[in-house]
């Protein structure tokens, strides 16, 4: 059996135990002390009636379980999920949600693209990148969304600016020059190789679009912390 069902199982199990273990307490002392009080030929008795009370809570409990499972996971599918154990159990989920929407319609841009965007979120380039070249094989290549398949290129690769990539990035700023994700991927990397020169032009670049659909301030403290970096080298 499949760890995740034993651990349903085992789960259920224990919780359903601990009820039946208080209540059977309970009733014990609480007959205990009646017996106490009788006359030695009336003696206390149990009464199976007593059982309605934890059946009904147990009924109750493995109903709500059962119901809050329904809403957010899928049983018929729960041994076919192969999920990074280091993701945060947000993104995992969103992963999930993601993949069977994609799975439901395979042939929709706004899945495929969210489906991309949460694997990047959770750090699973290589899935980012096998969606995105489904969507833009079913949409045509955009500047965006080839910007955002060279990101996940880069991190895929441990922060190295291949070929392949460079070749994305160059379809990607032929078609928008001033596309955000390309041109801030190439300040990175400048920046993190030293080339504050090269950074500091980019960012400018970015600067001069009219898109305001990112902070120009954090542009703009970049932009400051390169030029300190290399009035420090002087």
């Amino acid at each position: 059996m499949n760890s995740l069902a034993v651990g349903i199982v085992i789960s259920l199990s224990v919780s359903v135990a601990l009820i039946w273990r208080h209540h059977l307490q309970s009733a014990h002392l609480l007959l205990n002390e009646t017996a106490l009080g009788d006359e030695p030929h009336h003696p206390a008795k149990f009464s199976f009636s007593e059982i309605k009370i934890p059946a009904a809570v147990t009924i109750t409990f493995l109903i709500c379980c059962l119901s809050l499972y329904a809403q957010i996971g899928r049983f018929g599918e729960w041994d076919k999920g192969v999920v990074d154990e280091h993701i945060d159990y947000l993104i995992a989920a969103d992963i999930n949600k993601n993949a069977r929407k994609v799975n439901e319609q395979p042939k929709s841009e706004i899945a495929l693209l969210n489906l991309a965007q949460s694997y990047i979120a959770g750090g699973m380039y290589p899935e980012a990148i096998n969606s995105l070249d489904e969507l833009i094989a079913l949409s045509g290549e955009a500047a965006d969304l080839l910007g955002m398949k060279a990101s996940a290129m880069y991190y895929r690769d441990n922060r190295t600016m291949s070929l392949d990539t460079e070749l994305v990035l160059a379809r990607a700023l032929a078609l928008d020059k001033f596309e955000f994700q390309s041109r801030l991927l190439k300040a990175t990397h400048a920046y993190l190789n030293g080339q504050y020169e090269q950074a500091i032009e980019q960012w400018q670049l970015l600067l001069q679009s009219e898109s305001q659909s990112f902070n120009r301030a954090s542009i703009n403290n970049a932009i400051f912390k390169a030029e300190q970096k290399i009035a420090d080298r002087s």
